[in-house]
């Protein structure tokens, strides 16, 4: 069940699961501007990534995607779900939307890649939507199918963003 709110409010609902503090302070620092990956993530180009490794050896328990992408209607987008990792979506600047919904009946368009940790899935016809601004961030989890980088109003715009990517189970 994915988890949604202010930062501090989903450390406090993740609770002491492994890895989460970690990837919540890097979140927090990121958002105060006080980690050098806001410069970073600041100074990114359209369309560009920075994969910064957190924990764990070369990234393995977490790490964070710095992106600049623009946001997509809702009529191009799939939705996306993982089994090793856990995301902890969060908009840095600008405003999107992240569809949550389960995986239960969704159709599979594209078959589960480990290399990538993701299966694709077609949208369905409704979802839960959470409004994704700064100061908030999202939890999903491998049961949670989600699709990020929506406009909110159907119109693409540019979004800085991270996600952190949390191992919760070990690769098959």
């Amino acid at each position: 069940m994915a988890i949604y709110g202010k930062v501090e409010t989903c450390a406090e609902q993740v609770g002491d699961r492994p890895h989460f503090a970690t990837a919540l302070q890097f979140l927090s620092d990121l958002l105060s501007g006080s980690n050098e990956a806001a410069r970073t993530l600041s100074a990114l180009g359209e369309g560009e990534n920075v994969r910064l490794n957190l924990a764990g050896p070369d990234g393995r328990d977490v790490y964070a995607l710095l992106q600049y992408p623009r946001t997509r209607p809702r009529s191009e987008q799939q939705a996306e779900s993982h089994r090793v990792y856990a995301d902890v979506q969060a908009v840095v600047d600008g405003d999107e939307i992240l569809e949550v919904m389960p995986l239960d009946g969704l159709e599979t368009t594209r078959e589960y890649r480990p290399e990538a940790d993701a299966a694709l899935y077609r949208m369905p016809e409704t979802a839960s939507r959470l409004v994704m601004r700064p100061g908030l961030a999202a939890i999903v989890f491998p049961d949670d199918a989600h699709a990020p980088m929506q406009a909110p109003d159907g119109t693409p715009r540019l979004s800085r963003r991270v996600v952190l990517k949390v191992r919760v189970a070990d690769p098959a």
